[in-house]
């Protein structure tokens, strides 16, 4: 909203420049440039800042079934012209059995239980 005043004031400013025969740069060199870099400070500071706790949490939680996921889209064979997906004997861990052929469209809920029957719930 602040950043919109300052662009709102530039045009106007740039405007009124250009009807009194000015030059755009001279009158944009006299607008309040410091409140401009101490916006664009905030605007970068924001991004840096620590994730509480919680958030942290959630954040290593998902990543780590997401790893999960991962590892089991990795182990995928597929046959293009059938469309379908397969994990051999084993290819996810020692002794986990074959699977099924899947289709294409179910092969996202797929990889989500296997990852979870494979490695366990998160």
């Amino acid at each position: 909203m602040i950043v919109g005043g300052y662009l709102a004031a530039g045009l106007v400013a740039v405007l009124a420049a250009d009807a009194a025969g000015l030059s755009a740069a001279a009158v944009l060199s006299g607008l309040p440039v410091p409140g401009v870099v101490v916006l664009v400070v905030l605007w970068l500071a924001r991004g840096r800042a620590p994730l509480p706790a919680a958030d942290a949490e959630q954040v290593s939680f998902h990543n780590a079934i997401w790893t999960r996921r991962m590892q089991v889209w990795e182990h995928a064979w597929f046959c293009s012209a059938c469309r379908v997906a397969f994990w051999p004997a084993g290819a996810l861990k020692a002794g986990f059995p074959a699977s099924p052929a899947v289709p294409a469209h179910e092969i996202p809920l797929t990889i989500a239980t296997m990852a979870e029957r494979a490695y366990g719930q998160a």
